[in-house]
């Protein structure tokens, strides 16, 4: 799995390039926007990890511009602060797939991109994750259900898609809040079950199942919605 690192702090940088490299990635870092741009243009990365206060191209614009020519790696956006709401919707709305904060839990962050090596990558795949009538497309940020367009939230379409990624398995509550919210959006793992039945509100009463003592596991969504 081929990583691409965009970080002007350099210290940062090489921790997770040592990291990653300790976990078997293949990482290339760049500290500069627009040299991180043409390498991202360039090159078919499985994931990107990207700070968004890069000298000479800021990260959103970077992520803007991979997205209009047509680059659908994932992106984790890092952010300086948990407050930091107004980057954060900047960011969704350029293309970005998750978010950490700094400073970097880097056991997160292996996981993360771990997620991205169990739905196969997008260079591997495609950019539409799919489970049976369910539709994830992750360049657009858009989900649909049978066909038909799901009206979703930023909070509700990261649980989705985390589960999505790791449809084999039951997903704890708690796990969800860690691996993508870290006290953002879900500041306990208490609030988790709201957003399921806000899920399963939208994608059939049946689509998201519990696994009582371990968690939430996604299912092919009924094709009535109703059942």
């Amino acid at each position: 799995m081929r990583v691409l690192i965009l970080e002007d702090d350099e210290d940062l940088a090489a921790q997770m390039r040592a990291v990653l490299q300790d976990e078997h990635f293949a990482v290339d870092v760049f500290h500069d926007g627009e040299e991180g741009f043409e390498m991202g243009l360039e090159n078919d990365y499985d994931a990107v990890i990207l700070d968004p206060g890069l000298p000479t191209m800021d990260g959103f614009t970077v992520l803007r511009r991979w997205r209009e020519k047509g680059k659908t790696m994932p992106v984790i956006i890092l952010t300086g602060s948990r407050k930091e709401v107004a980057d954060m919707k900047e960011g969704v709305r350029a293309g970005a797939t998750n978010y950490l904060t700094k400073p970097v839990d880097l056991e997160l962050l292996i996981s993360w991109l771990q997620g991205v090596v169990n739905s196969n990558g997008p260079n591997n795949s495609r950019s539409v994750l799919e489970l049976g009538t369910l539709r994830i497309d992750t360049h657009s940020l858009k989900v649909s259900n049978n066909g038909v367009p799901v009206k979703i939230t930023p909070t509700e379409y990261r649980i989705l898609h985390y589960l999505m990624v790791h449809q084999q398995r039951p997903v704890s509550a708690e796990e969800l809040v860690r691996h993508n919210f870290e006290g953002d959006s879900i500041k306990t793992a208490n609030e988790v079950p709201v957003f399921i039945s806000r899920l399963r509100t939208k994608l059939g009463k049946r689509s998201i199942e519990t696994v009582f003592g371990f968690g939430y596991r996604l299912v092919s969504p009924p094709n009535d919605q109703e059942s």
